[in-house]
């Protein structure tokens, strides 16, 4: 996009990455506020929901480019295989397995889970990316950001047994891990296509999948009141700009020092899960999180920029 000198520079990176985890983290009581809105769906009306989201928001993305850069929505025959493995993974396949994964799983579990993604980030840019590998600083940084979303949940943990079911706890997992993929592919080869145009189509056709395989699974229609609709394009919105915003970033930032901002999600979902969805809790427990949070960011951006791969 025009701002891309303005987001090369690390503080407005920063700026624009917390952002990004604050629409992302709205999209947990959105999501919540929608159950309750639509009379709490099924798993397959859920994806449902989903899907709808999702090509709202690749049209919403699609006009805004057509109508404020006059470029062409038509994506280049080179664009058409990344497009099409990135709303496969992102999309289709990681909101697949992450509303599978949460039907069988505890919010809370999910939420500690769903912070891996930031690790496998960091394990695989290290792996793929010269300029990106692992450093003691990182590694510290990784912990501190892990270890606040663990304490911002561990007071609601307390005398639950252990227990790992794949089409719960492991789908959270696989969901973490189509996301990182999809991280490392943006960081690698985005550079040479349109973002906006590439992130406004994998919406869509992920959208696309999702509605495919919801009405697959026998989803029954959802019954839209005014306060559900308002919600869906609300949800819409936060995936138009977020990804947008986010593959923007990815190519001009280190996949490392991009992602690490992410455990920064889970703590804006639960503050304004707290002040705006009934029967929320937000204690002292938080306000650590959020410190050791704040410490991992600061850690890993401490370390010099060196050139990106």
């Amino acid at each position: 996009m025009q701002n891309k000198g303005i987001l090369e520079k690390r503080s407005a990176m920063a700026i624009a990455a917390l952002v990004c985890c604050f629409l992302w983290g709205s999209a947990y009581p959105s999501i919540k506020l929608s159950y309750i809105a639509l009379g709490f769906p099924d798993t397959f009306g859920q994806i449902l929901l989903a899907g709808l989201r999702f090509c709202l928001a690749g049209v919403m993305v699609l006009i805004f480019i057509k109508l404020r850069f006059k470029t062409r929505l038509i994506p280049l025959r080179r664009e058409i295989p990344l497009m099409l493995l990135i709303a496969l993974l992102q999309t289709f396949g990681s909101y697949v397995a992450f509303y599978i994964g949460m039907a069988n799983t505890t919010g809370i579990k999910g939420s500690i889970l769903g912070s891996i993604n930031v690790f496998m980030v960091a394990v695989m840019a290290h792996f793929v990316f010269r300029s990106d590998k692992l450093s003691w600083k990182k590694v510290v940084g990784l912990v501190c950001g892990f270890g606040g979303v663990f304490i911002a949940n561990v007071s609601l943990l307390a005398g639950e047994t252990f227990s790992f079911a794949i089409i719960g706890e492991g789908f959270i997992i696989l969901h973490c891990l189509f996301c990182a993929v999809v991280t490392i592919l943006v960081r690698k080869y985005a550079r040479r296509m349109d973002t906006a145009r590439l992130n406004g189509w994998q919406l869509f056709i992920g959208g696309v999948m999702l509605l495919a395989a919801a009405f697959a699974g026998g989803a029954q229609p959802l019954v839209f009141n005014a306060a559900a609709a308002l919600l869906l394009v609300y949800m819409a919105f936060i995936s138009a700009v977020a990804f947008s915003l986010w593959f923007l970033l990815l190519k001009h930032h280190k996949a490392t020092m991009v992602e690490q901002y992410r455990f920064a999600v889970p703590l804006f979902g639960s503050l304004l899960s707290f002040l705006v969805v009934p029967g929320e809790h937000f204690g002292f427990e938080m306000a650590a999180a959020a410190l050791l949070v704040a410490v991992g960011i600061i850690v890993v951006n401490r370390e010099r920029s060196k050139s990106l791969s």
